[in-house]
């Protein structure tokens, strides 16, 4: 590429190779897995045994934490570990023209293309690169001169350091974005491990001794990477929302160290990092080299930004300000603490992001659909709504379930409770508010390899949670895909029966195999073993981080100018219920 060739030898015009390397510390401000979660939000912390809510984040207040980070010193490298795309209204109105307004705004030296930038395929995918003006990098993806992303990125760039040359390489995860996407056609994808390691050797080759992997590929795997790779430094990485430091004793889920220190295959320190998700946390590394740009050390904390309006839930379970005690204890706390901090908003990002808000809070009022007759909810089935019978119970919990089916296109099945449901669609106009009140909760879908038997056993646990457990009837299995009848005078593992699965290569319901693996979708509430689901807490899944509610916007809105109607008795999952 042409851009990189002549960086390339502007660096070696100007001697920037090993042997004139001198010691010098990077300091590194990243971020990754924004989801357009682009506003603050509130979240729960534990201070002094109480549980607080606070909100936290958003870029106008980690614009601002980045901005008085970059103050007052030298080497200041921002990066952007990917997914800023799809999540909240911000993206699904938008369709990435604020994240490109925000992301601009903070400035950021690399953005690495995470699996979620190609859910809309190659058109939006081009339309929201072209507003930014930050590099763009990821060695794994090369479009051909036919698509329309051709020449859109960069396999790395390097950036000087007075006079210290480093290099930037951008990996994407390669199996979600492939599969769990919607990457159009002129792609070319290739291995994580392998492609590293061609343009680390690239970079070696014409003296960078010093080799930063921007990485979406998720913790795990690049530890493992680090481990097959020879000449990485540090990975800045995304893609599992991993939470690194001491947080945990803010009643946040946090067990990894920041950074985690590691050695590669010739014994030499490589530092990995990842800041949360959400726009809530900001990572700040400062790294160390020697002469041979080989780690000396690196350290640092992930930051927290919140507001300073604290408050607590009283006896009737509602929340209230602290009182001028508690509101001084956590003030203290935070002062002691280099892992959160009180910041105030950018006001420039935050005149930005305000515009928007107006639109959002005026759009989501706008009908998006229409709703062809009433389409009732009800938790079990043999109930009545509105004096009428409804034997095979909800008609609108398997059509959200038919939506998610279709948001996450690799998915054999979905199996959803009936209370992450709460209210009727109505005959009419439906519009986004509508349907954050049909599903308010803050739920993303989650994917479960799973075997036959293991499908019937989830089942079976949710009503035995309601059965025999004296269970709330929320727990009612309802599902997209799968068939069964079900009979509750039986004991538990005998009341789903005839089970069913919809092969897509036959285009037909068949018999469910025991023991052949199926791709299942679930919500992230029943993914932790809630409502009774027991089994999918046996197995681990995967967070596609796919809003629920998003997910059922989205559907209404890909129908276009046909109307949402429950479905056909054919695909619904109850065939029969015996109590």
């Amino acid at each position: 590429m042409k851009i990189i060739i002549f960086v390339v030898l502007l660096f070696l015009g100007s001697g920037c190779s090993n042997s004139t390397s001198k010691p010098f510390t990077l300091n590194i401000i990243h971020m990754n897995d924004i989801h357009s979660h682009l506003d603050e939000e509130p979240i729960n912390l534990t201070i002094n045994d109480a549980l607080i809510r606070v909100d936290a984040g958003g870029y106008p207040r980690v614009a601002s934490v980045i901005k008085n980070l970059k103050q007052d010193r030298v080497n200041n490298l921002l990066l952007n570990a990917g997914d800023a795309l799809q999540g909240t209204l911000y993206y699904t109105l938008f369709k990435g023209e604020v994240d490109a307004k925000m992301m601009n705004a903070v400035g950021w030296d690399a953005f690495v293309l995470g699996n979620h930038e190609f859910d809309d395929g190659n058109k939006n995918l081009q339309i929201f690169l072209d507003e930014l003006s930050i590099p763009i990098i990821a060695a794994n993806i090369d479009a051909t001169g036919d698509s329309e992303l051709f020449d859109k990125w960069q396999p790395y760039i390097i950036r000087d350091f007075e006079g210290e040359a480093v290099g930037i390489i951008g990996i994407d995860t390669l199996n979600d974005t492939v599969y769990s996407s919607n990457p159009g056609e002129n792609l070319k994808f290739s291995d994580e491990i392998n492609t590293t390691q061609y343009y680390v050797d690239e970079l070696e080759a014409i003296g960078i001794n010093k080799i930063i992997l921007l990485s979406h590929f998720g913790y795990e795997n690049d530890e493992k990477l680090a481990s097959h790779v020879k000449g990485i430094d540090v990975i800045v990485g995304g893609h599992t929302h991993t939470i690194m430091g001491s947080f945990d004793e803010l009643g946040l889920s946090s067990d990894i160290n920041y950074p985690q220190e590691l050695f590669s295959l010739e014994g030499k320190k490589i530092c990995i990092v990842q800041a949360g998700s959400y726009a809530k946390i900001v990572g700040n590394l400062h790294v160390s080299f020697d002469n041979q740009g080989d780690v000396i050390s690196c350290s640092g904390s992930p930051i927290l930004a919140v507001s300073d309006n604290f408050s607590i839930k009283n006896e009737q379970g509602e929340y209230e300000d602290v009182n001028e005690s508690l509101y001084s204890t956590i003030i203290d706390v935070i002062n002691q603490r280099d892992d959160i901090t009180i910041a105030h908003k950018d006001t420039q990002v935050e005149t930005i992001l305000q515009s928007y808000k107006e639109q959002v809070d005026e759009k989501k009022l706008q009908s998006i659909g229409i709703v062809q007759e009433t389409i009732n909810h009800v938790r079990v089935p043999n109930s009545l709504y509105n004096n009428t019978l409804l034997p095979l119970g909800s008609d609108v919990a398997p059509l959200v379930a038919k939506a998610f089916y279709e948001r996450v296109k690799d998915s054999d099945a979905v199996i959803l409770n009936a209370g992450a449901v709460r209210t009727n669609l109505d005959e009419g106009n439906i519009s986004i508010h509508t349907v954050y009140t049909l599903l308010p909760f803050s739920n993303t879908l989650y994917t479960f390899l799973m075997s036959g038997d293991e499908i019937h056993r989830v089942l079976e646990d949710a009503l035995s949670y309601i059965k025999d457990s004296g269970g709330s009837s929320g727990a009612f299995p309802y599902s997209y895909a799968l068939r069964y009848d079900i009979n509750m005078k039986k004991s538990r593992g005998e009341r789903v029966q005839n089970l069913e699965i919809f092969s897509k290569s036959d285009n037909r319901y068949l018999p469910i195999d025991n023991t052949k693996i199926y791709i299942i979708t679930t919500i992230s509430y029943l993914a932790t073993a809630k409502d009774g689901y027991e089994t999918f807490g046996t197995i681990v899944g995967q967070d596609t981080y796919f809003d629920y509610a998003n997910s059922f916007v989205e559907y209404v809105k890909h129908l276009e100018d046909e109307a949402v109607a429950k479905l056909p008795s054919r695909e619904h999952c109850i065939k029969s219920y015996e109590e």
